[in-house]
């Protein structure tokens, strides 16, 4: 059952990654060009308001109040016809979809969890603990045809959203992205491992000083599915 989960659980993940990557690239696209469409007509505004105080010639301000108002009406058109929007919410649907369905395999792998350590019931009755475990196998086993029908859904949906062009393009960003992370990473873990061994010298030189390091909320919690 486990491992069952952890394939969807792993492919899920995987996908909504490059969705999350192209996402993000095509937010900026439109970020981009509605600060531009801001950002200029803004100085059109500051042309014919200001054209009397400044002294501005009638044919500068109207050549660029003409040049602003194409290109404004270009690069929104463009935006239209590619259908950037549309883009942008259908990516955005599918990758909560597929964070339901992660929530929800991560659920069953928590309730998978306490039954991974026998420590927890290898002394109760055996009757009881089995007959709850058969309740917890058809739970599973009936939700997990649903789980198979959701990730079919979501794949469909997936492949015409990122061709493949675009999951080759996404691939290869996502493993310089977690390259260039785990090369931060592992300079971290060697700065956090120097600092250790200067806390317990100073430990050792200086037995009465308090510990001052300070623990995160985090550092203690662990997943079932850790080992």
């Amino acid at each position: 059952l486990k491992r069952n989960n952890i394939m969807i659980l792993k492919e899920s993940k995987e996908n909504k990654r490059l969705l999350d990557l192209k996402y993000d690239d095509l937010n900026n696209q439109i970020n981009m060009i509605q600060t531009s469409v801001i950002f200029f007509s803004t100085v059109s505004g500051f042309l014919q308001a200001t054209k009397e105080f400044f002294n501005t010639g009638d044919s500068i301000v109207t050549v660029s109040s003409i040049t602003i108002s194409t290109y404004i009406s270009l690069i929104l058109s463009v935006s239209k016809y590619l259908k950037m929007d549309e883009q942008k919410e259908r990516i955005h649907n599918l990758r909560e979809k597929y964070a339901s369905l992660h929530n929800k395999i991560e659920f069953r792998m928590d309730v998978l969890g306490p039954w991974t350590w026998k420590e927890l019931w290898e002394h109760q009755d055996p009757k009881v603990k089995l007959e709850q475990w058969n309740m917890v196998i058809e739970d599973m086993d009936s939700e997990y045809t649903e789980l198979i029908e959701t990730k079919q859904a979501l794949c469909t949906e997936y492949e015409i959203i990122m061709d493949s062009k675009s999951r080759n393009k996404y691939y290869i960003k996502n493993r310089e992205l977690n390259y260039g992370n785990r090369v931060k990473i592992n300079d971290w873990d060697k700065k956090e491992a120097q600092l250790e061994k200067d806390i317990e010298a100073q430990r050792i030189e200086l037995p009465r000083v308090k510990n001052h390091a300070v623990s995160l909320p985090n550092e203690d919690l662990d997943n079932w599915d850790d080992e």
